[in-house]
C-alpha cells in the first residue's frame, strides 16, 4: 500500500494531467487506501465516511479518470460492476483477484501470440483470474488469518 501513497503524491498521478479539485483529492486518497479490490459504489461508501458532499457520480468521474491516467487498473467485476485496483505494477500484466478478501496480485502476461490463428491482427485482450488466495485457504484450513 506503500507504492500507492507514493504514487498519489507524485505530479503524474493519479489523474495524469487532469486537475485535482479537493473532492478528486479525497477520492484518490480513500482508493489509496482501499484493501484490494473494490467498486465504485464502494469507494464512494469510504468516502463519504469523510466527505459527506460528494455524489456516486463524481467517483465514477473520478474512477474513469484514475483508470485513463493508469492509477487504477480494471482488474475484472463482481456481481455485474466493475472490479478496480491501484495498480503500481509496470509493464503489461494482469490480475487475480480472490474471491473471498478482494486481495490484488499482479501476474505477469503468459499470452502466446503463436496460438493466434493465421492471419489475426490481434488489437488488445482481456484476462480475469478469480480464486482463492493462500491467505484465504490457509483460514480455510484451520490457520490463523
Amino acid at each position: 500500500m506503500t507504492e500507492a501513497r507514493d504514487r498519489l503524491s507524485s505530479p503524474a498521478a493519479p489523474y495524469g494531467s487532469r486537475r485535482m479539485s479537493s473532492a478528486r483529492r479525497a477520492i484518490a486518497e480513500t482508493a489509496a487506501l482501499m484493501d484490494g479490490a473494490f467498486t465504485a459504489e464502494s469507494l464512494h461508501d469510504r468516502v463519504v465516511a469523510s466527505r459527506p458532499g460528494i455524489g456516486l457520480a463524481t467517483v465514477y468521474r473520478a474512477v474513469a479518470a484514475m483508470a485513463d491516467a493508469g492509477y487504477l487498473a480494471r482488474v475484472g467485476e463482481r456481481d455485474g460492476a466493475a472490479l478496480y485496483a491501484v495498480c503500481g505494477h509496470d509493464g503489461h500484466h494482469h490480475h487475480a483477484v480472490c474471491e473471498r478478501c478482494g486481495a490484488v496480485t499482479p501476474v505477469e502476461c503468459a499470452f502466446v501470440p503463436s496460438a493466434l490463428p493465421a492471419g489475426f491482427a490481434m488489437t488488445r485482450h482481456e484476462v480475469a483470474i478469480y480464486g482463492v488466495c493462500a491467505e484465504c485457504q490457509g483460514s480455510e484450513r484451520g490457520g490463523s488469518r
